[in-house]
């Protein structure tokens, strides 16, 4: 099976095929499965039974297959699946292939007609929500959302979380206590320690002028808990306090040939903790590309589990006149720094700290814009 989108509109009906047509039209993307009431075809092959065709200049594919076992394939393949048909089909088809909302793929549900748009499942953290709002708006049908902070039009853990990428220790029981707090109106406090732009709404917003001390002993008994924005390390450490990190920290690399891995993974550690950094922030690392195969580089980007980014001597010699030269460098890698220029790019000209030294490393920093 080819799949060309992370969105699958699935249909059972003539009506419901040219509906599924129109929402892809609207939102210029989603495969399109006609799911045949009838087995016309028996193989092994799952090939041979999901024909591509074309109606009206629109690509389709014809599945000649039961639903329930053609969802099983589907499933976890796509991020959005939208059902064009009624919500018991829908229930009963999915209901042994559910996990939890954190693998889920997004479920939405509308009737043929497209009067109302269900979000099912994965309403917050598979985005649900927000695809249904997408869909009625450009349909101009009734969406139905049922999620308890979504109906008291209020803001919650999870989509905070989700916005700012961000970590979270102990990440499910904070996110069911919190949002449990907002729908019976507890007193949560909100302390954003930078610009982020979240939703806040059900929140006690604190002013992030006063330090984060000063809240906790003129505020902290008076609050149910404190939920903190920050990607610094170091905050009170307080049963109350729940602290969401964003990953918005870019990391820039020099180092020399076959570096050793434990050395580096122990210097950015220790280069975190000087500067105040969680480490849990850091959404990507970079280097220049002729440390593709640095086998060190490598193994820390596995250990933090974010992307190693490459940047070629082309672009980096395009902005390393912006920073502190050094003729060996350039002699043996072609330009004047590393670490540095690979934060500025990595982060979009946003570079927070200058470079800084270890034992034949160098690290950098830039902050991404959320």
């Amino acid at each position: 099976m080819n799949i060309d989108s992370n969105i699958a509109i699935v249909c059972i009906t003539e009506n419901g095929k040219k509906l599924a047509c129109k929402i892809k039209s609207l939102l210029s993307d989603g495969d399109i499965y006609f799911i045949k009431n009838k087995i016309d075809i028996i193989s092994d092959n799952n090939n041979k039974n999901i024909i591509k065709i074309k109606e009206n200049e629109t690509d389709i594919y014809k599945v000649h297959k039961r639903l329930k076992f053609f969802i099983e394939d589907i499933f976890d393949k796509y991020d959005y699946i939208v059902f064009i048909m009624a919500t018991g089909i829908v229930v009963r088809t999915i209901a042994p292939l559910v996990n939890n909302k954190f693998s889920d793929p997004a479920i939405l549900v509308t009737d043929e007609k497209g009067t109302n748009i269900i979000s099912l499942l994965s309403g917050h953290m598979g985005g649900a929500n927000e695809m249904t709002l997408r869909i009625s708006k450009l349909l101009s049908s009734n969406p139905v959302i049922t999620t308890a902070t979504d109906v008291n039009k209020k803001s919650s853990l999870d989509m905070i979380a989700k916005k700012l990428n961000g970590h979270i220790e102990n990440f499910r029981d904070n996110v069911k206590n919190i949002n449990s707090m907002l729908v019976n109106n507890g007193q949560v406090g909100l302390y954003i320690d930078g610009n982020y732009n979240i939703d806040i709404r059900g929140f006690i917003l604190l002013d992030n002028n006063i330090t984060l001390k000063q809240h906790c002993i003129e505020n902290i008994e008076k609050l149910d808990q404190i939920v903190v924005v920050t990607n610094k390390r170091k905050i009170i450490n307080d049963s109350k306090i729940i602290k969401v990190v964003p990953k918005d920290i870019v990391i820039g690399i020099g180092c020399r040939k076959n570096i050793d891995s434990k050395l580096l993974k122990d210097s950015l550690e220790d280069f975190m903790n000087v500067n105040d950094i969680d480490i849990n922030a850091i959404k990507e690392i970079g280097s220049i590309e002729i440390k593709k195969d640095e086998q060190a580089i490598i193994n820390l980007s596995k250990y933090l589990g974010v992307p190693f980014k490459v940047i070629s001597v082309e672009d980096i010699s395009k902005v390393d006149h912006l920073f502190e030269k050094s003729e060996w460098v350039k002699k043996n890698v072609g330009v004047y720094s590393v670490a540095e220029p690979v934060a500025h790019i990595l982060s979009h000209n946003n570079l927070i700290i200058e470079k800084q030294k270890y034992k034949g490393i160098t690290f950098s920093v830039g902050r991404l814009k959320i």
